[in-house]
């Protein structure tokens, strides 16, 4: 899907992006911060990071905030949150390059061997099957340069199905109190609300129809994510903080292979 280049108040809708999304997702914000502080890497380097499903760019432009010269490769495989980020972007800095591309592709990954210091990822990878997920960590892994980090902040579900069950009835209860409470626009009322400004009342339909969704709300369980990113080589493999079935994981390349 194209969009053609509409007069609208992107960045208002971004702030309606963000307004939701903190609604959905406990202490959103804190774990942004974690994910960039703790890597510990100097504020002041030519960095590069990645960005994968990185929608608007929420996390982009709070890493290139913290990080002001690095280059950040933003990705997305939706359309329409890129063409968002975009046009945030436009005449205000020129350092996040926003792509839309499908992060299952092998191709994808050939030109970015060993390019970057940090990648990043929130509430986006849960929405790959566990056989794409476990590609994508190996991808991550190659992407990276030795030493760097990545850090991924998602839904990712425990190991027993009855506590499981628990979390999202808590959080399902959480995220409704917050709605109620901030008024900001749940997922379909977003969509509903931008399809009818893009003349596009499809907008909503697509989403829920879209390839990309394969995976599971709930995520893949700790022991998957664990397990799966010391296979492909990660270090100081680690939980750094969780809620209920939310949770910051971060790795490590190792700096001497």
């Amino acid at each position: 899907m194209t969009l053609p280049d509409f007069d609208l108040d992107w960045h208002l809708w971004f702030e309606r992006w963000e307004a939701m999304q903190n609604c959905y997702i406990p202490q959103r914000l804190y774990r942004f911060a974690l994910m960039l502080e703790l890597p510990g890497l100097p504020r002041e380097d030519k960095l590069w990071i990645l960005d994968l499903g990185c929608g608007p760019g929420s996390l982009a432009f709070l890493a290139l905030r913290r990080h002001a010269n690095g280059l950040i490769v933003a990705v997305d495989f939706d359309p329409v949150l890129v063409a968002i980020g975009q046009q945030v972007a436009k005449g205000t800095t020129d350092r996040i390059q926003f792509l839309l591309a499908d992060i299952r592709e092998g191709g994808w990954w050939k030109g970015y061997e060993e390019v970057f210091d940090l990648v990043l990822s929130a509430t986006a990878l849960h929405w790959l099957n566990a056989e794409h997920l476990a590609e994508t960590y190996g991808r991550i892994y190659g992407a990276l340069k030795p030493g760097g980090w990545f850090m991924n902040s998602d839904h990712i579900a425990s190991d027993n199905p009855r506590t499981q069950a628990l979390y999202r009835k808590i959080l399902q209860e959480k995220h409704q109190k917050a709605f109620r409470k901030t008024g900001a626009d749940d997922w379909n009322g977003f969509w509903e609300d931008l399809g009818r400004e893009l003349n596009r009342l499809d907008l909503l339909a697509l989403r829920n129809e879209a390839a990309f969704w394969e995976g599971t709300e709930d995520g893949q369980p700790k022991r998957f994510h664990i397990g799966q990113l010391e296979r492909c080589g990660f270090e100081e493999v680690e939980i750094h903080w969780q809620e209920l079935g939310e949770a910051v994981i971060g790795a490590r390349k190792p700096s001497v292979r």
